[in-house]
This record gives C-alpha cells, structure tokens and sequence, in this order.
C-alpha cells in the first residue's frame, strides 16, 4: 500500500470531524495515489482500482458517499480504458474530472436555492452541512434558525459561518427547533444520505423539522451533492456513545445522530445535476447502487490491501 493511500485510509478511518464529502476528496487522493502506481495492463489496473474503490466503501458505512464518489471515479476510468487511455492515465482523468464536479456543486447548488427561494424571511435548519450553508447564504435571509445539533457544536459551527457572511442567526436546542421552526418560510437542511426510496438520512432532528415545515405549510428542502444519493435501502444511524449520561438500572439509553426522513416530507432535492423530486433523487440513488454492486462484484477478496499491496 503506498504512502498516500495508507493516508487516504487513515484518514477515511479516524476522522470524526469531517464529512462524507470531505472524506469523498481523501478517496479520489488516494485513487490519484494509485494512479501513479499502475502499469500498462488495463485489466490489472481495473482490479486493482475496484479493490480500492471497495476499500474506502468499507471504511465507513455510514457515509455512503465516500464509496459512492471512488466507485464514479472508477467507472469513469474504465470508460477511458475502454477507449484505448492508457489506465494510469485513465484513472488520473478520472479523479480530475470528478473533482471538478466536487469543486463547483456547492455553487452550483446553492444557484438552484436561490432560484427556489425569495430572499429575506427566516429559514430553518440543521447540522453544519456546507452545501446547505452555501445555499442559505445564496438564498440571504434574514434569520438563520439552526438546531444547536446535540451539544457536538454543529449549531454553533453552523452558526459562525453565516454570522460571517453577514446572517442573523439564532440557535436553538435540538428539542426546540421544530417548534421554532413556525416562524420561518421555509426550511433546508443537508444530507448524510439519500436512500433507494428516496428518504433522507441526516442530523437527528431533520425529521421533526420536516414535520413541522409540512404543518405550517412551508418547503422541506434537502441540499446535498449527487454523490449522496447512494441507493442504499436502510441506513445506520449511529450512536452519540454518553450523550444522556447514565440512565437507572433496567433502562437502555439512546441517541442516535441521524434519524430518516420519509419522501413524502421532501418538497425538493437540489444536486448539482438539478432539482429532484424525492422519488427521482431515490431512482438516481439505485442507478448507483447497481454501480457500487458491479464494481464490489470485481473486487478481490481482500479489500484491505487491494492487490498486490495496492
């Protein structure tokens, strides 16, 4: 395993303050890493890219979008190796291109919500998604409504950077922000998830939030790179380990950190590709599913060290 792949895996594997898209980014390194390494047999090259792209999906199951973005980028370089690229060329175009994608969504997104949404009023929200905050600010109301996110500081976190571009916010207990949520126009929040059914998998409280943007008839909005529509038919929700303290014997304590959201809550999905409805971003998911299952088909039997100590 070469150096910058074992970082790429490390980091994948250890970090808890980065985001499935900013590990999705660790991925292709580590591809562009593996690159650098490949001979001229494209079958070989082929292999030993999906052992990878394998690799990376395993690490962390709950952020599908980090399997989801190596095996695109995989795809995409066994298109060019299909079409005579040499594969260490391939697979580095591969990772350029999927970058540049990376690089201009959140714009690309947050353009989308500016379209979707008049500006000024109250817009509620949770987490500290990036690509949610970047629509917010494009849409530029006048009050940010942000669930504080189970004392982990996303609220907080989300909170200072749209203070520093010039937003009002007010952050508010997770337990509160539904209730709060009835003053604003509308509510958009982003994604850990979407899955094959077009349910969204995000930040505990994303339900309530929904729930309470139906009731007082406001839009449900859900802002996420493609990637994120991975196709899976359930996801883990994790656990906040001692977030309620000890709990008196005979009773069990939980506090999951993401919860679903059901599709029929979701007045919008806002990709970088275009607007979706629920069921349209649950179909895109399962196209990628069937890609994830075809390049995982190909992997080696052993996905962490790839071939040949790939």
């Amino acid at each position: 395993m070469t150096a910058g792949i074992s970082a790429a895996v490390e980091e994948i594997s250890t970090n808890r303050a980065a985001g499935a898209t900013a590990l999705a980014r660790r991925g292709l390194d580590g591809l562009e890493s593996l690159a650098r390494d490949l001979q001229d047999d494209p079958a070989e090259a082929l292999a030993r890219a999906c052992d990878l792209a394998a690799l990376f999906d395993s690490l962390r199951p709950a952020m599908a979008a980090i399997g989801a973005q190596a095996f695109r980028a995989v795809e995409r370089a066994r298109a060019l190796m299909d079409g005579g690229t040499r594969p260490r060329d391939a697979l580095l175009s591969a990772v350029a291109g999927e970058r540049e994608i990376m690089d201009g969504a959140d714009a690309a997104i947050a353009a989308l919500a500016a379209r979707e949404l008049d500006p000024g009023g109250a817009i509620a929200t949770c987490s500290k998604s990036a690509t949610a905050l970047a629509a917010i600010a494009a849409v530029g109301p006048d009050l940010a409504i942000v669930g504080e996110g189970q004392g982990l500081g996303d609220g907080i976190a989300a909170a200072e950077w749209l203070t520093k571009r010039g937003i009002r916010v007010e952050v508010v207990p997770d337990g509160a922000l539904a209730a709060r949520a009835g003053d604003a126009r509308a509510a958009l929040v982003g994604a850990d998830q979407v899955l094959a059914d077009g349910s969204v998998v995000n930040r505990a409280s994303t339900l309530a939030l929904a729930l309470a943007a139906r009731y007082g008839g406001a839009p449900f909005l859900v802002a996420c790179h493609s990637i994120k529509l991975a196709g899976r038919a359930e996801a883990d929700l994790g656990e906040e380990s001692g977030a309620l303290g000890p709990a008196p014997r005979g009773v069990s304590a939980r506090s999951p950190l993401f919860d679903v959201t059901p599709p029929d809550l979701v007045g919008g999905v806002l990709t970088e590709s275009g607007r979706l409805t629920a069921a349209g971003a649950g179909a895109a998911g399962r196209t990628a599913a069937a890609l994830r299952d075809e390049i995982l088909s190909r992997a080696g039997p052993s996905r962490l060290g790839g071939r040949d100590g790939a």
